[in-house]
């Protein structure tokens, strides 16, 4: 089930401030993901990686990280998913609606 967002603007996700990232892979496909705030592990895929590395960089809409996944807006729905997803397992969270991404 996609998020709906109040108002105009959907959210800007960042990463868990804290988040350090430390993970390993043995095949570039699957990765093995510590989380260091909670201290569980969680395995993820190689698309929700590269979106952690670059919410690492900076805050990102969801229109800048389709871009980064190469995927079109038909695959938006595959997108808010993720990030449900990793906001569930406490690795990103939304910033405010009105932050500029």
């Amino acid at each position: 089930m996609a998020a709906h967002w109040p108002g105009a603007h959907p959210p800007c996700w960042k990463l868990m401030a804290g988040q350090s990232l430390c993970f390993r892979t043995w095949d570039e496909e699957e990765f093995l993901l510590y989380n260091n705030l909670s201290g569980d592990t969680h395995l993820i895929d190689a698309d929700a990686i590269d979106v952690l590395l670059s919410l690492q960089q900076q805050p990102a809409g969801a229109e800048a990280l389709l871009a980064l996944l190469e995927m079109d807006s038909a695959d938006r729905h595959l997108l808010d998913g993720m990030l449900e997803q990793l906001c569930a397992l406490s690795l990103i969270e939304a910033e405010s609606a009105t932050a500029a991404c």
